[in-house]
């Protein structure tokens, strides 16, 4: 075969091919535009139309007194339909310049000259859903929706404002993890707990995709209308909740602690008024981050020896006039040494002494005695007290407690002693709150709760009730000595620093090693308080926990305490009740008044009508205070300008001005008035050196 045939064959070839795959596209369009066109125009309207979701408006978040605690505020996204049907060519060239200025004004993004361009070009291109902006405020929609062309309405201005919500909590971080969040695969506090009945049920639009993939809604109606969320009606109090906070932030703040919780209960319904969680971030600060009060199962410590107690008086194995060996402080079970925090001032005490002074010692040995043969009697009062399960409470995230049976793997024969004064168990700061909530109920335990209702608006759909989990944990003779040991404890124990307050308090400290990494920690420690007030007739119980201070001073009573001293006072000082005050006229004293600068603290006295007096011709700056009679008597204290200034009896803010002006770097722990200093007044001190002064209310 020659050349010229073999290439004409294939030109031939290539010719026919290309005949036939044209035939293939004609007969595919011919199937298409006759055939198939049902379906397709089906599938094109498909791709072309859609059903949008549409959000429900969440339910709100309300304190006890009706305040907002959590709220939806409305955002919009903006679109224009430059093809409107009001929206003439006159009408155009007229108010877009108006339009320009509105936008820039408002919406910015871009300057006056630029919404010109870009609102011409739209227009020009017919444009139907062009977007103007995303997640603009309320206000600013509505100034758009007055602005020229605009104020004409959707259908012939062709503003489109489409409507989404933002979370907002109007008391910023006031309870900020209590009240929680809701995320698609994280939950939090009561939002949430309660997310569902918040959320609504969404609804459905029928959507258009318009030019440049933008959808825009067919009708102005939604298909099918969202249902709105219910409203949660919260027990919390803002303004305890904020003493609260405030209380423990200064606390962890000036220990340097780790966390800590606080828990304000109200007595007779077991409603939370307040629940704070503070945790120290990387950079030094405080903030919610975790719900300690029912996340954090621990070992109570000497808050637990209350329950220890009870189940001895409760089974009529002790008295609380008993006296009991205290091996001056220090003991053994089975080879394992068990030691008193401080070495007590007598070998024998009695119960309720080592009760007031929280003797580990005296405590262990009684309980072993009354149920070293019989763990589990003591047990079924830990039981009853509702110690080891949890209670259900409306917040998820509660930690699961345990207490220790005989016959498990890890009972040994120190577990009842040590579990007497509050180790070898997990138990949440909740628990402790409820029980001690009991002894000031009379025995009567309440559930905690922190929902009070769910409303839709002003209708309540359902409404929750205090809840009794125990008639009575204990007889009513034993309350009574409970009370009176909770009482001592205040008067002549481990927390004095608590009765000086214009009402009566009753409560125990609590000091445990905290649990680092599996294991009980010699250096570190949790401190806690527990307690209730006015005693007489308790109307709130309070429970503050913090967890690893980092000064050296970490004893519940006087980390702790401090904490639950402010809280009381504040409620107190609030008029949450009033307690009537026996006054004796002749016993009537000024109050104390703290060292420091003279000016300020005359300035004081004076406005009481109170009568101040000094042994010096003249006022001096700086005096030490006395109080003579009914006035008070100001004594010149110069501090030494190379020798260390002598600032017990100071307030915190004169003594930190003199030290820092002497070239001391201040360490403070504590609260009140400076009670003591680590460098020994009117000695000498090198500049920049550290002192450390303590105070005590």
């Amino acid at each position: 075969m020659n050349v010229k045939k073999s290439i004409l064959i294939r030109v031939y070839i290539s010719f026919a091919l290309l005949i036939l795959f044209a035939i293939a596209i004609i007969g595919k369009i011919i199937n298409l535009q006759f055939v198939e066109t049902e379906k397709w125009a089906n599938a094109s309207e498909v791709q072309r139309i859609r059903y949008h979701e549409v959000e429900a408006s969440r339910g709100n978040i309300y304190a006890a007194n009706g305040e907002l605690l959590a709220t939806s505020l409305p955002r919009y996204d903006v679109f224009w339909d430059s093809k409107a049907s009001g929206i003439t060519k006159q009408l155009f060239e007229e108010k877009v310049d108006s339009i320009a200025f509105f936008l820039s004004k408002y919406v910015g993004e871009k300057s006056e000259q630029e919404w010109q361009r870009t609102l011409r070009k739209v227009r020009g291109e017919g444009q139907r859903y062009y977007k103007i902006s995303r997640n603009v405020s309320y206000q600013v929609a509505k100034k758009l929706e007055a602005c020229p062309i605009f104020n004409l309405g959707k259908y012939k201005g062709g503003l489109v404002l489409e409507e989404k919500s933002t979370r907002s909590q109007p008391y910023g971080l006031l309870a900020a993890r209590t009240i929680g969040f809701s995320r698609p695969t994280y939950h939090v506090g009561i939002e949430g707990s309660f997310d569902s009945i918040l959320g609504g049920v969404k609804g459905k639009r029928l959507e258009e995709k318009m030019y440049g993939g933008v959808w825009r809604p067919l009708n102005d109606e939604n298909n099918i209308e969202p249902k709105n969320g219910l409203d949660i009606h919260t027990t919390l109090d803002v303004e305890l909740q904020d003493v609260a906070e405030d209380a423990l932030y200064k606390t962890l703040l000036s220990s340097n602690s780790h966390h800590g919780t606080v828990i304000l209960l109200e007595v007779e319904t077991g409603a939370i008024k307040a629940l704070a969680n503070l945790q120290r971030q990387e950079d030094g600060s405080y903030a919610e981050t975790y719900n300690y009060a029912i996340g954090e199962a621990t070992d109570p410590g000497s808050t637990f020896k209350l329950v220890s107690f009870m189940a001895m008086l409760e089974d009529n194995k002790i008295r609380l006039t008993d006296s009991i060996d205290t091996e001056w402080g220090e003991t053994t079970f089975f080879k394992q040494k068990m030691i008193d925090a401080t070495k007590p001032t007598t070998q024998y005490q009695t119960l309720q002494r080592c009760f007031e002074l929280s003797s580990n010692v005296g405590t262990s040995k009684a309980v072993y005695a009354a149920y070293g043969k019989n763990p589990k009697a003591y047990l079924e009062h830990v039981e009853k007290a509702h110690f080891g399960h949890n209670f259900g409470f409306e917040i998820k995230g509660e930690a699961t407690p345990r207490i220790k049976y005989p016959g498990e793997k890890d009972w040994y024969a120190t577990t009842l002693p040590w579990m007497s004064i509050g180790y070898e168990m997990l138990v949440t700061p909740l628990q402790i709150a409820a029980f001690y909530n009991a002894i000031a109920n009379n025995g009567k335990m309440m559930k905690p709760y922190i929902v009070s209702s769910i409303n839709d608006a002003d209708k309540k759909v359902l409404t929750f009730k205090p809840e009794v989990l125990e008639k009575s944990v204990c007889s009513k003779s034993t309350i009574k000595d409970l009370k009176l040991l909770l009482e001592g404890v205040v008067e002549r124990g481990t927390a004095t620093n608590l009765k000086d307050l214009g009402l009566k308090v009753a409560g125990k400290t609590g000091t445990s090693q905290a649990v680092i990494n599996g294991s009980y920690s010699k250096t570190t420690h949790t401190a806690s308080f527990c307690g209730y007030f006015p005693a007489e007739k308790p109307k709130y119980t309070c429970y503050v926990v913090v967890s690893r201070p980092s000064y050296g001073i970490y004893y519940g009573g006087l980390i702790a305490g401090p904490v639950f001293r402010e809280i009381a006072d504040k409620v107190y000082a609030s008029g949450a009740f009033v307690q009537p005050i026996q006054v004796k006229e002749e016993i009537a004293q000024v109050p104390w008044v703290r060292g420091g600068y003279t000016a300020e603290a005359r300035k004081v006295l004076n406005q009481l009508g109170i009568s101040s007096h000094t042994d010096k011709d003249s006022w001096p700056d700086w005096s030490s205070t006395a109080r003579k009679g009914l006035a008070i008597e100001f004594t010149e204290k110069v501090p030494a300008k190379n020798r260390v200034p002598n600032v017990i009896g100071w307030g915190l803010r004169d003594a930190v001005y003199i030290l820092e002006n002497r070239g001391l770097n201040v360490v403070i722990v504590g609260y009140g008035k400076v009670v003591s200093q680590s460098l020994t007044p009117n000695t000498g001190f090198t500049k920049g050196s550290n002192i450390t002064i303590r105070l005590a209310p």
